[in-house]
């Protein structure tokens, strides 16, 4: 072969659209964060990842039906609510007219999004949100004409319940006109009671028919799923109709404070001990009034440093799921404080003795912890006083929520558990007190959500503290590890243009934890083969050019390197022998054309290769053309290839072999290889450059905990 051939390949085409930042809506949005205290650059950011979002979604302009669904992946406590406001500020620049968003299952979730979405587009005075509880009059196909007459822009802001859900479908997109407009549907914590858990069943779930119903309605819309937790919504069925066509990762701004923070080390968690009395029995754990205790002085710290009005440092406490436990837990923290207040009132009594050993022993885990610019206990001591007396106390559950009483006080404490697991954002966290846990092996997901705890939390970061079981401790540490796998997995499926479908759903996690519910989506382990052959026949002929192209170039570049080996009459292999598996996955796999359906791709190399990089692994990787210039003839069965490996040679086992076979021959403990076949469809005459890759034993046993859709 000519070195001078020219080389070239395909490259997959885009199919965004360039979406327009200089409207007035986004500008309203970028004056509201500026004014909210985030950084110019961190609204920038912003205004990027809601522009890369909305240009996956559909063009609004275009004709026609298309339905696209959509993930946008953060982090918990890290702003998702300002990055959806900032994609319905762009979809209305951009002549998207109905925004609806599901503001979650329980009704102040609803609230504090509605009443967020009303700030923020304050100022352009022509944005009516609507909620389908006080505005459900308002929610109807005549009103929304006559709102579009007026030039008004509308958000729907809904209970994610099957019965709102359909009060929309039917009272607004049974218009055949609405119907056809561009509406984005923003589904805020997407992986909670949107998926469908009766599909063991092979039944639908009322909040899934629900949304299958609206999503049927609409020509033209994008369902958009927006969570930190996205681990079901990757592992359902890729048919499905909430399973993502695309997926954007949202990172967090600057001064971010999650797992790698709290979870990297101990410096910010205390083990509650294992044989110490549970906060739920009798009695008052000694490590529940350590907790307490450095809450409020905590406060007395923050305050020193200068609170500014509005500042709030709080404290949350969640021993279950149960009402009866937050009402019992409730009544111990009120007790205790009552009489914290009670003891304080005269410092010179012998009562405040008792308890001022306590409060100077939490005093004494921060100067042990290093703060920086600590004052002394004596000058600290009124404030800590003041801090007990004028908390707020507050249970948070089904029955039970504070209202906007929370605003009143500078320093709160909340009581509760279900409510406060998801999406509730808790002003100025600084000390959590968890005991909630699973009796058996815990979802990630689920525990995920629960970490109120993260946040923009620089400000403070010093003061915070985590009380949890050990049983809790682990999981945090082991979700860290599984999170960042999961972003990396994606990231790299991103990088490389693969498709969001076509993604390996291969991922990281303790044995001590599973990926998500059964009732959604179940998952097995997932060990690598040795062998990993692609089966599906690539019969594209603009893709079998650009995949024999990038072959030759690689060949071309190594001609220095090649070896060749043959065994007796037979043709020749060409081998180039311990490549660099970053070249080999560069060079060849991020640009090889697989067949659709072919479940060895690029998405299975990049896993291997985020494995390969974070277990310190770099594998050499022997290059070989199988009987080069011959081509392995076979009929080729609705696009799939039968087995190609040339087995031994003879195959009598008596007599000495003179070829091992293709799947033994080459195979080193600890080498991989990549093989070229050159198959031919028998029935076309077509022929396409076909791989498969070994893995040795030695790699494979160090690429542990793995799971996948089962």
């Amino acid at each position: 072969m000519s070195d001078s051939i020219e080389m070239n390949y395909y490259e997959p085409e885009t199919t965004t659209w360039t979406v327009n930042l200089d409207g007035r809506y986004m500008s309203a949005v970028q004056n509201y964060l500026l004014a909210d205290g985030i950084p110019l650059e961190g609204v920038t950011r912003i205004v990027s990842n809601a522009a890369q979002t909305l240009s996956y979604c559909p063009y609004p302009e275009g004709n026609g039906t298309c339905q696209k669904t959509g993930i946008v992946i953060g982090k918990v406590q890290s702003g998702k609510t300002s990055n959806f406001i900032s994609i319905t500020a762009l979809a209305f620049d951009n002549n998207y007219d109905i925004v609806i968003v599901f503001g979650g299952t329980k009704k102040p979730l609803v609230k504090q999004n509605r009443d967020r979405i009303k700030e923020y587009f304050e100022a352009t005075k022509d944005v009516l949100v609507l909620d389908t509880t006080d505005f459900k009059d308002q929610l109807t196909a005549q009103k929304m004409h006559q709102f579009n007459k007026m030039n008004k822009k509308v958000v729907v802001v809904a209970l994610k319940s099957p019965t709102q859900i359909n009060y929309i479908a039917d009272n607004i997109f049974s218009d055949p006109t609405l119907a056809e407009k561009p509406v984005l549907i923003i589904d805020d914590e997407g992986d909670e009671a949107s998926l469908n858990t009766l599909v063991k069943k092979g039944k639908k779930s009322s909040t899934y028919k629900a949304i299958e119903n609206l999503k049927a309605r609409l020509n033209r819309h994008c369902f958009l799923s927006i969570t930190a937790t996205p681990q079901a919504n990757l592992l359902i069925d890729t048919l499905d109709v909430l399973s993502p066509d695309f997926g954007v990762l949202v990172d967090p701004g600057n001064g971010y404070c999650g797992l790698d923070v709290y979870h990297s080390d101990n410096k910010y968690t205390k083990k509650i001990p294992d044989n110490e009395t549970s906060l739920l029995d009798d009695g008052i754990p000694q490590s529940f009034i350590e907790a307490i205790s450095m809450f409020f002085v905590a406060c007395a710290i923050y305050k020193n440093r200068g609170m500014k009005p509005g500042d709030k440092l709080s404290m949350l406490v969640h021993p279950s799921q149960l009402k009866a436990d937050h009402e019992k837990v409730f009544n111990k923290v009120e007790g205790l404080i009552n009489d914290w207040c009670q003891k304080s009132e005269n410092k010179r009594d012998i009562a405040y003795g008792s308890l001022k050993r306590i409060l100077v022993a939490a005093y004494c885990e921060y100067e042990k912890a290093g703060v920086q610019g600590l004052p002394s206990f004596d000058s600290l001591e009124d404030d800590i006083i003041q801090a007990m007396n004028v908390c707020g106390r507050h249970k948070v559950n089904g029955d039970s929520v504070p209202k906007g009483a929370d605003e009143i006080y500078d320093y709160n404490i909340y009581v509760g558990g279900t409510m406060l697991g998801r999406g509730l954002t808790l002003k100025g966290l600084a000390i959590t007190y968890i005991i909630r846990t699973a009796k058996g092996v815990s979802t990630a997901d689920t525990v995920q959500q629960r970490a109120r705890w993260f946040g923009y939390k620089m400000k403070y970061l010093d003061l915070c503290r985590i009380f949890a079981v050990g049983k809790i401790i682990r999981e945090f540490q082991e979700i860290r590890d599984h999170e960042e796998d999961l972003w990396e997995t994606v990231r790299a499926a991103k990088c490389q243009g693969t498709n969001f479908k076509n993604m390996a759903r291969i991922f990281a996690l303790s044995d001590d934890l599973k990926m998500t519910r059964s009732s959604v989506a179940k998952t097995e382990n997932y060990t690598f083969k040795f062998w990993n052959k692609q089966r599906e026949f690539q019969d594209v002929q603009e893709y079998i050019d650009s995949n024999k192209a990038i072959l030759a170039t690689v060949r071309a570049e190594q001609k220095d390197q090649i070896k060749v080996e043959r065994f007796g009459d037979g043709a020749p292999f060409v081998i180039v022998p311990n490549m660099d598996f970053d070249y080999v996955k560069e060079r060849i796999f991020d640009k090889f054309c697989f067949a659709a359906g072919e479940k060895f791709n690029q998405s299975v190399i990049s896993k291997l290769d985020i494995l390969l990089k974070r277990k310190n692994l770099q594998p050499k990787v022997d290059i070989i053309w199988m009987r080069d210039g011959t081509f392995s003839e076979h009929s080729i069965d609705c696009g799939h290839i039968p087995n190609y490996s040339v087995g031994r040679r003879p195959k009598s086992l008596e007599k000495p072999p003179v070829y091992l076979g293709d799947d033994y021959q080459f195979v080193s403990e600890d080498t991989m290889q990549l093989q070229i076949h050159e198959i031919r469809d028998t029935i076309t005459n077509v022929d396409s450059p076909t791989l498969a890759f070994y893995i040795p034993k030695s790699v494979i046993e160090k690429l542990t905990n793995l799971v996948i859709q089962a």
